[in-house]
């Protein structure tokens, strides 16, 4: 097992008896301890064995104490080392002179080894919770650095990231421009496409084989999706670019008359809307009703197989606080054919679609449409479901 290393001190003293009296007092306490008769050699001793601590004599031959402590005190590698003189000198003067070349305290002879011990203990005990404070403010002064170092490369990241969002924004900005151009470009040719070949039907479908027929019934088929799918890109275009005008938007009334609405498209449905009353919200009327549009409508179109269908629209955290929407969540729930969570993390991006277009008719756009504006509200969205038993989309604002 290590033991811990003693402390060493330095006598300087050229008297033999004091230098005994000290050696035995301070060995016997358990101290290390080295010897020097005058000033010149404690200076040149110390620069091979520094102690943790000096007594030094006042009175020597050649140079005296005070000398000998002010040429120790100029060198950097000794400056710290405790020293205590020994004098009989008891004027205010000497002790005044002791401490400014550096002294720290002073033993008055004739010894007395209680004093003594007293005196070293408290300054040994002193230099090491000087080191101690040193060592922690090392530490806490390589901690500062490395954190500046760091705070630095965070703050460059961030310019980085900044910049690149910029970026990013920009070329979003510019592919939105583009696709709102192309699309309202081929728009107009579609609808020419549809009209030239409505002409057609009228004026000449009886010249036509029941083939020709066939082929026209396709064009215009694919010409109709086609000019939808384009009004879906030009309705995603305008809720990402339109400004926003914020008001209190009565949701519940919006949705009635959404449903209603609905219910004229296809009366003979029997579909139960249970609609929640006064969910108020601050939002843009105009996205807003876009967005419960979109999801009304969904829950309509996929639970028309249904003898019966149920299409639900409230707050699924209410507790009697309609008007507190900092923490609402809204949900509209339906009993229709659902789908796979597998598939719950795509069913938000542009053209995807989870059934054939001979099973559901759309274009794939309402659900990136949704996200655009509840995202622009501040919100998120997400949906729970399962194949054949219903789909709830939960939002936020």
């Amino acid at each position: 097992m290590n033991k811990t290393k003693p402390n060493s001190i330095l006598i300087v003293d050229d008297m033999p008896n004091n230098l005994g009296v000290l050696l035995d007092c301070l060995t016997e306490s358990g101290f290390e301890v080295l010897v020097a008769e005058d000033g010149e050699s404690a200076i040149e001793q110390v620069k091979y064995a520094l102690p943790d601590l000096i007594l030094l004599d006042v009175l020597m031959p050649g140079i005296d104490g005070f000398e000998t402590c002010r040429r120790l005190k100029s060198n950097r590698t000794n400056k710290d080392i405790p020293v205590i003189f020994m004098t009989a000198l008891s004027n205010a003067e000497d002790k005044v002179k002791g401490f400014s070349v550096g002294g720290v305290d002073y033993i008055t002879k004739p010894f007395q080894q209680q004093e003594v011990l007293a005196r070293v203990t408290t300054h040994l005990s002193i230099r090491n919770l000087q080191h101690k404070l040193q060592k922690q403010n090392d530490r806490l002064q390589q901690e500062i650095v490395e954190r500046i170092k760091v705070e630095k490369e965070i703050k460059q990241l961030n310019e980085n990231l900044k910049r690149r969002t910029i970026q990013l924004e920009a070329v979003n900005k510019e592919l939105e421009a583009f696709s709102y151009s192309v699309s309202h470009d081929l728009r107009a040719y579609v609808r020419r496409l549809m009209g030239f070949s409505q002409v057609l039907r009228n004026e000449y479908e009886n010249k036509l084989d029941p083939v020709g027929k066939n082929y026209l019934q396709h064009v215009q088929a694919a010409s109709g999706q086609m000019n939808q799918l384009i009004d879906g890109l030009l309705h995603l275009s305008y809720v990402t670019r339109s400004e926003m005008s914020f008001e209190r938007v009565n949701l519940s009334n919006m949705a009635r008359q959404i449903a209603a609405s609905l219910r004229q498209t296809n009366p003979e449905r029997a579909v139960d809307f249970v609609i929640e009353e006064g969910i108020m919200v601050q939002g843009d009327k105009r996205l807003l009703k876009i967005m419960l549009e979109n999801l009304l409508g969904n829950a309509w179109k996929y639970t028309r197989k249904n003898l019966v269908s149920k299409i639900e629209f409230g707050v699924a955290n209410n507790n009697n606080q309609l008007d507190n929407t900092d923490n609402a969540l809204y949900f509209i729930r339906d009993n229709g054919v659902g789908f796979d969570m597998v598939d719950a993390d795509k069913i938000f991006g542009a053209f995807v679609r989870l059934h054939s277009d001979k099973e559901y008719d759309g274009t794939g756009i309402g659900l990136a449409t949704v996200q655009r504006i509840i995202q622009r509200h501040g919100g998120q969205i997400w949906a729970e479901a399962g194949v054949n038993q219903g789909a709830t989309f939960y939002f936020t604002l």
